[in-house]
């Protein structure tokens, strides 16, 4: 078997093929078609009545936005539910860390490093949680194109300034300036 659906260069954008000049003599109404209609319909997804308030609050920040740009369906629940609750670990796990460096001051045993009483020391528990919950997020938050890396990928039209509605441009000067 020569390759899989991995295999080779990304697909350009067709956003791309006619900023170029369409050099490769792709179909411009498959090119137009390809930039005005998404393969899914854009809707916001239940929200999982689980979630907790710090992952509601980042579902009620981040789909309106999403929303805007294109880049959610009724199909992403798990993975928006994943991010937001990633998210909402993180938070709580910081600030552990955070009170405990500070009801501490002057103590060994701080919120970033553990000390045993043997006298050796390790990252923390508080620390260790952190960590792999802003690894989830980032996992999670890749899917939407919640990094530089990750956006490279998207299929959304750059933003054009004034042929964008007021609300769409500021939407995606949040996340694609």
């Amino acid at each position: 078997m020569a390759g899989n659906g991995n295999s080779g260069r990304p697909a350009k954008p067709a956003v791309l093929h006619l900023l170029d000049g369409n050099k490769g003599k792709k179909a411009f109404g498959a090119l137009m078609d390809d930039l005005t209609s998404p393969s899914v319909p854009v809707q916001a997804p239940p929200m999982p009545d689980c979630l907790t308030d710090d992952a509601v609050a980042e579902w009620e920040r981040l789909v309106p936005d999403l929303i805007l740009l294109g880049l959610i369906s009724k199909l992403d629940m798990m993975a928006l539910a994943t991010y937001c609750e990633a998210v909402a670990d993180w938070k709580r796990f910081r600030r552990r860390i955070a009170d405990a460096n500070a009801s501490q001051e002057g103590a060994a045993d701080k919120g970033d490093i553990q000390v045993f009483k043997t006298g050796a020391t390790q990252i923390s528990v508080w620390r260790q949680l952190a960590n792999d919950a802003e690894k989830r997020a980032n996992a999670a938050g890749a899917m939407f194109g919640f990094s530089p890396m990750a956006r490279r990928n998207l299929k959304v039209a750059p933003p054009q300034g004034d042929l964008f509605p007021n609300e769409q441009r500021d939407a995606a000067n949040k996340y694609f300036s």
